[in-house]
């Protein structure tokens, strides 16, 4: 969740611990992603594109004086001339369309359609991008705290060994393999942590404000264990298939746009003449109606029906192609996953717990002096290994979850300014 700053002020920092809500967190990304900024300029362009297209097309104002006498008059002795030979005009012209608001119309309307599915599937990977990267700082907490509790059993191991050395009951030697087993786990630690703010610092890109940690390992384990609702393999439903399909669309209304240009479109002249020159007999009030046509002969739309006509089939070729492919992927994904689940299912089942189980007891041999201190050493570090390896298969199987929801699209709830887009 967003963390606001004083009031009225934008939000200063996205709290990790308190992202659970995907439809809070889709807004969030929308609302502070800088790449996601220029997103909103192209939907208000497509509107105004469309809104144009509804337009009437402007009436245009004709305004003259004719007749405007050179050289000698005709009576000659006319008084005033330029009072009394002029004629007045005004008029209104405007443009009559032929066949072609129509095509116009649904061409911007699917255009915008698919901008704001391009948006959509923009936010869709944005999204699931930040979830990766909190995947990220959730897997690198839970390694840190994992590293920190096995410090602090290192810790107790070497001050155990110490105590027992001074009393002789074992080597100055396993003291020291004690100590050294503890430096090299609180090094892992440091690196952990360093890598730790190496994923803030990655989130805090990807959203656009500082990330603030789980401040709890179960909080930051519960994460990668989340879900995304992507059973479906219906690839038809993602917006980015779907802006395909309305790209084609804009495209096949272009074409036909384009093929109705030779069908010209006249212009309508009405207006209002005043004719001052009445000793010649000329009417002094008089209206005139009036059309102009173009002539298509050269360009009547060959060039842009041609450009629409291959817009229109790229757009269904991609479809088919991005279907094709997304199919295979979700496949390997599928295998992927499942090699995974195993490997984590027999390491949480099995390994585990026998490596927890051979410490314990070999904790309890040594401190009998029952068995060499070497042993303990190597059962912790492999333990220590497991547990790491352990979080790095959650952190894996989480990206896989990511990567199928990347592919089979759904699950995500989308911000309510572009579900509400026409």
């Amino acid at each position: 969740m967003l963390v606001a700053g004083a009031t009225g002020q934008p939000p200063l920092v996205l709290d990790l611990s308190m992202t659970d809500d995907p439809a809070s967190l889709a807004s969030q990304v929308w609302e502070s992603s800088p790449d996601l900024q220029a997103a909103r300029g192209r939907i208000a362009s497509a509107r105004a594109d469309l809104a144009r297209a509804h337009f009437l097309p402007n009436p245009g104002l004709d305004l003259s004086l004719n007749t405007i006498p050179v050289g000698p008059t005709n009576p000659s002795d006319l008084q005033d001339p330029i009072l009394n030979v002029p004629n007045v005009g005004v008029g209104l012209s405007i443009l009559l369309e032929l066949g072609k608001r129509g095509p116009r119309q649904d061409a911007a309307g699917q255009t915008l359609r698919s901008t704001v599915l391009d948006v959509l599937e923009q936010v869709r990977q944005k999204v699931l991008a930040v979830e990766e990267g909190i995947s990220e700082v959730a897997a690198a907490e839970v390694r840190v705290a994992t590293l920190t509790e096995l410090a602090a059993d290192a810790t107790q191991l070497t001050k155990l060994q110490r105590q027992r050395s001074e009393k002789g009951d074992t080597s100055p030697l396993d003291a020291d393999r004690a100590q050294l087993e503890e430096e090299s786990t609180i090094t892992e630690l440091g690196e952990a942590k360093a890598g730790l703010e190496e994923a803030l610092r990655a989130c805090s890109e990807l959203v656009g404000l500082p990330c603030l940690p789980f401040g709890d390992r179960a909080r930051a384990a519960a994460w990668l264990e989340r879900t995304f609702d992507s059973t479906t393999s219906d690839f038809s439903k993602r917006p980015d298939v779907q802006s395909l399909d309305a790209a084609r669309a804009s495209a096949e209304a272009n074409q036909l746009l384009a093929a109705r240009r030779w069908a010209p479109d006249p212009t309508l002249r009405v207006g209002y003449v005043h004719d001052r020159f009445v000793v010649s007999g000329n009417q002094q009030n008089s209206v005139y109606v009036g059309l102009s046509f173009p002539l298509p002969f050269f360009d009547h739309g060959q060039a842009d029906e041609a450009a629409a006509a291959v817009a229109a089939s790229s757009a269904a070729r991609a479809r088919e192609r991005l279907i094709a492919i997304s199919g295979s992927q979700l496949e390997r994904i599928d295998a992927e996953q499942k090699t995974v689940e195993g490997r984590i299912k027999r390491l949480r089942e099995l390994s585990l717990p026998l490596a927890q189980s051979v410490v314990e007891r070999l904790q309890a041999a040594v401190n009998r002096g029952a068995a060499p201190i070497q042993e303990l050493l190597l059962a912790r570090r492999s333990r220590a290994e497991l547990l790491l390896t352990a979080n790095d298969l959650d952190k894996a199987s989480f990206r896989l979850r990511v990567a199928r929801a990347r592919v089979a699209g759904g699950g995500l709830t989308y911000p309510k300014e572009l579900t509400d887009a026409p």
